[in-house]
């Protein structure tokens, strides 16, 4: 019997998908290319690396493949085709060879107790600072241990006793432990610290924190060193990768304290600093020189072709795992004869419409020729007369006087650019409620640069194709069937949205105000910001100062819209993007609206479609 999923699509977090082999198998190559420019440009290893994106980014899944069991497996199936590319790409950032793993793989989630060191009571922030790093240096150390066992694939705890750890102890960072040491007395040292601080937690006599031996620096980084652990007089790796996943889930002070060490010590080994965006600040140096950084989503959208040939090498993978041996297929084009009675009304609508819009006046005679004599389907007459509709509305709307020439058919095209094509296109289909959210390139949009998301879309959409296949028709969703579920999942998921994120009445608000915002500009007839509006730029230059010089998101009156605009970039409702508009070189950054939430609101996917806000207009969509 196939232990195979049904629906791999429903798979989403990695540390959901217990083997290997399997997670191997759903893996993208192609993700691997965040990491090939830091490669080439020598930023990927002995320095700093924070890895940065919102939730269901990849981020997780990223470490996960750096792990030893997980690279073993890997290097066991290298010649099978399914493995082969995966394998390929990580020859070539130095992390396997022919010979075997190259790279010791270390995680650390930031998932355990640390914050409560924060809550415990006569304690000042000096002894805190202590057990902070001393937790912490005992579990990089235990973490370190089985890392090496796994790799060596050898058995915990028995064979830890096999590991030679030759440090000699200069800097006397050991005080309780003699070294060098074997591996079992390293962790029985390591697993003591981390036992004495949890007899303090469940202490209530605070004068118990002298039994505990307190670390003023995370030394474990600097001492966990290649050179220094053997297994029968060899070394164990050339080189080794600490990978620290959720550190945003650290208290603020625990967090910023443990950054400004490493960027102040500087060492010079391979450490990767996950966490969401939430936990973005100003690290107050320079990022090229003190640290690198990959931000996720932001790699995406600016590749964004890239992107959506991942999405189609996870389809092919995801599809390739069902028992059901179903392909990913999706129409990409409307079958105009399912449509035949709402595309001859559009088409009469249409034209009746501008009639009516013209009636008194001969301007426009010869577009409304050209109109009957164009030779096209339905859909393709609906749009043209739509696109002319809305190029009348713009000449009507002139506030100058115009004499009234007739136009020719040719200022039709002088005056439409694509942009005006699109918004015709999406003025029609909502208004005859056509299918518009179809098509694989239309689903990569709605992702909006983040995996999950894209897999939430793909797991009912390939549902249907399984059920299909059960009913022996023919396994390709139909663009009315994608539109149809596509806005049902967006439904659902903003109707899940106040249980997912923080300050949920605050944020729902607001995205409500802004996306009916969007909406009005979007549809008005003469399309002012083809193909329509979908996000907004923070305008300071009016702004009402009530201390003069005051940066206005440190201002109290706002704390309420910064509180917001935190949440919806860490819950990627919000994502930004520089653009170039008004004196030369001048950037502005525009925060778009998150693309299944264009959906849920009826707005369009491009991007571009932006308006001015001042920062008061933000905070009033927030109270109202």
């Amino acid at each position: 019997m196939s232990i195979k999923p049904r629906n791999p699509f429903l798979l989403r977090a990695s540390e959901r998908i217990e083997s290997d082999a399997s997670f191997l198998r759903l893996y993208s190559p192609l993700v691997l290319e965040l990491l090939q420019d830091k490669f080439e440009k020598g930023k990927l290893w002995n320095n700093i690396l924070f890895i940065r994106s919102s939730p269901g980014a990849g981020k997780t899944s990223l470490l996960r493949l750096f792990e030893p069991n997980t690279l073993l497996t890997l290097h066991n199936r290298r010649s099978s085709d399914e493995f082969k590319e995966l394998y390929k790409k990580l020859q070539k950032i130095n992390v396997v060879t022919d010979e075997g793993v190259d790279m010791l793989g270390v995680t650390l989630a930031f998932t355990r107790n640390y914050e409560i060191l924060e809550d415990l009571s006569g304690i000042d922030n000096a002894k805190r600072s202590r057990l902070f790093f001393s937790l912490l240096n005992s579990r990089i150390i235990t973490a370190t241990l089985r890392s090496i066992l796994q790799l060596k694939r050898l058995k915990f705890p028995e064979d830890l006793c096999k590991i030679n750890f030759t440090y000699n102890n200069e800097e006397l960072y050991f005080k309780k432990i003699s070294v060098p040491c074997n591996g079992y007395e390293l962790y029985d040292w390591a697993s003591e610290i981390e036992r004495s601080i949890y007899n303090l937690l469940d202490s209530f006599i605070p004068n118990t924190y002298d039994a505990v031996e307190g670390h003023s620096e995370l030394f474990s980084i600097m001492v966990l060193k290649p050179d220094y652990f053997f297994i029968d007089e060899k070394p164990v790796c050339n080189n080794i990768l600490f990978m620290l996943d959720d550190v945003h889930k650290l208290s603020s002070s625990q967090r910023e304290m443990l950054i400004k060490y490493l960027l102040e010590k500087r060492s010079n080994a391979s450490l990767w600093l996950a966490e969401r965006l939430e936990a973005l600040s100003n690290l107050g140096t320079n990022e090229g020189r003190d640290y690198n950084e990959i931000s996720i989503e932001d790699y995406w959208k600016d590749h964004e072709s890239k992107f959506e040939k991942l999405l189609r090498n996870i389809s092919v993978k995801r599809a390739a795992d069902s028992r059901e041996e179903v392909e990913f297929t999706l129409e990409d084009n409307l079958q105009e004869d399912d449509l035949a009675d709402a595309l001859k009304k559009a088409k009469e609508d249409t034209i009746n419409a501008i009639n009516k819009l013209t009636a008194n006046t001969t301007k426009y005679d010869q577009w409304k020729k050209h109109i009957q004599s164009f030779d096209g389907s339905d859909l393709e007459t609906s749009l043209l007369t739509k696109k002319i509709e809305i190029l009348i509305n713009r000449d009507i709307n002139k506030r100058q006087l115009a004499l009234d020439f007739s136009l020719s058919v040719e200022e039709i095209e002088e005056k439409a650019d694509e942009k005006v094509n699109t918004a015709a296109k999406l003025f029609l289909f909502k208004q005859f409620n056509l299918p518009y959210y179809f098509a694989f390139p239309v689903i990569a949009k709605i992702a909006t640069n983040n995996i999950e998301q894209f897999l939430g879309f793909a797991s009912p959409l390939y549902e249907r194709m399984l059920s299909m296949n059960l009913n022996m028709e023919i396994v390709s969703v139909s663009a009315r069937e994608q539109d149809k579920e596509i806005r049902k999942i967006a439904n659902d998921k903003w109707k899940e949205l106040q249980k997912i994120i923080p300050d949920s009445f605050l944020v729902i608000k607001f995205i409500e105000n802004l996306c009916r915002f969007c909406y009005n500009e979007t549809y008005k007839p003469n399309a002012p910001y083809a193909p329509g509006v979908n996000g907004f730029s923070i305008d300071t230059t009016k702004i009402v100062q009530l201390i003069k010089d005051e940066d206005w998101l440190t201002n109290e009156i706002y704390k309420d819209f910064h509180t917001v605009l935190h949440t919806c970039l860490a819950y990627n409702l919000l994502h930004k993007r520089e653009t170039l508009q008004g004196k030369k070189g001048e950037k502005k950054t525009v925060y778009y609206i998150n693309r299944w939430l264009c959906v849920k609101f009826e707005l369009p996917l491009n991007y571009g479609g932006w308006r001015s806000k001042k920062p008061e207009d933000l905070l009033r969509w927030i109270k109202k």
